[in-house]
Order: C-alpha cells, then sequence, then structure tokens
C-alpha cells in the first residue's frame, strides 16, 4: 500500500512540473521519478540525460529560428540548454594516412566545450560569414571564412525549442 501512495504521491509531482513548466509528457521517455529530478531546482549545472537535450530552467528564447539563432551564438548559457547530449560531432582528420578521413564522435561532459558557436561579434571580427539552409525542417548554420579551409556547420532540429544536435567542422 505504501509503494502505491508514492507512485501517486510522484504522478502528482510530476503533473504540478508539467503545469509549471509547460513540458509536453508524451515526448518524454523517462520514468516520473527521473523526470521530477531533473526539474527539481538546482544550483548546479543540469544533468545531462544521454539520449536527450537536459531539462533546464532557461526558457526557449523564440520560436523564430533567426531570433534563437542570434540568442544561441550570444549566450552561452542558452547554448548549454539546447545542446542535445551527447553531441555528434564530425570532423576531418588530416593526418590520416594515405588521405584525410572523416571522424565521428559522441561529445558529453568534460568533451563538451563551450562555447560552441562564435559570437555574433566574435564572427564578424573574425571575417566568419555565415549561410542557413533547410532540410526536412532542420536548419544546418554555415560558418565560413573566405579564401580559407574554415568552414563550420551546426544542425539544429525544432522540438518544444531548437536544438543543436550535431556539428560538423571541414576545416583541414
Amino acid at each position: 500500500m505504501k509503494s502505491q501512495n508514492t507512485g501517486w504521491v510522484r504522478i502528482a509531482a510530476l503533473g504540478a512540473l508539467l503545469a509549471l513548466g509547460g513540458c509536453d509528457l508524451a515526448s518524454n521517455s523517462q520514468p516520473a521519478a527521473a523526470a521530477a529530478e531533473q526539474h527539481a531546482p538546482t544550483s548546479a549545472a543540469p544533468a545531462a540525460s544521454a539520449a536527450a537535450t537536459p531539462a533546464t530552467a532557461t526558457a526557449c528564447p523564440s520560436q523564430d529560428f533567426d531570433a534563437f539563432l542570434a540568442a544561441f551564438a550570444d549566450d552561452v548559457e542558452v547554448q548549454r540548454a539546447f545542446t542535445q547530449r551527447p553531441l555528434r560531432s564530425e570532423t576531418v582528420d588530416a593526418n590520416a594516412d594515405p588521405e584525410p578521413k572523416p571522424v565521428t564522435a559522441m561529445l558529453d561532459g568534460d568533451a563538451l566545450k563551450f562555447p560552441l558557436m562564435a559570437s555574433r561579434a566574435k564572427q564578424q571580427a573574425e571575417g566568419l560569414v555565415v549561410s542557413q539552409s533547410e532540410l526536412n525542417g532542420d536548419k544546418q548554420v554555415m560558418l565560413a571564412k573566405p579564401d580559407t579551409d574554415y568552414q563550420l556547420s551546426f544542425f539544429f532540429r525544432k522540438g518544444e525549442c531548437w536544438t543543436l544536435y550535431r556539428m560538423r567542422d571541414d576545416s583541414l
């Protein structure tokens, strides 16, 4: 009987958190206790789920991608809040023999270094050109430096908010 009461308490607590946080239970596949823990306020950095974006107190900056991208570039906390963990990172190993080869890694924890994207001021100061494309609703943002091999792409997917789910560095 005690375990049934505990279950109802967890469900009631989760319901209250969902009502306050505007979360969508259908998109959350975590058990109620884990979801409640993630939504509990803490002073430490948010815990990262291995398969999902971490739950944070940071509100979605905008549903409009251009406004979201400006906030994402200029605010490291927005980058932390709206980056999928682990993050798929694709690079090129220029020293591979007999020719350069692609390398894919899943980054999380200490391997995930913020800021991931340079601020708009830094992009301008370094002469980076920003371009965007769209494929099946996902957005790709490319930062490139003319007359160099610098080319970095960021891939965003729309859910409750935009989320960075993949980075690709094609620089050699």
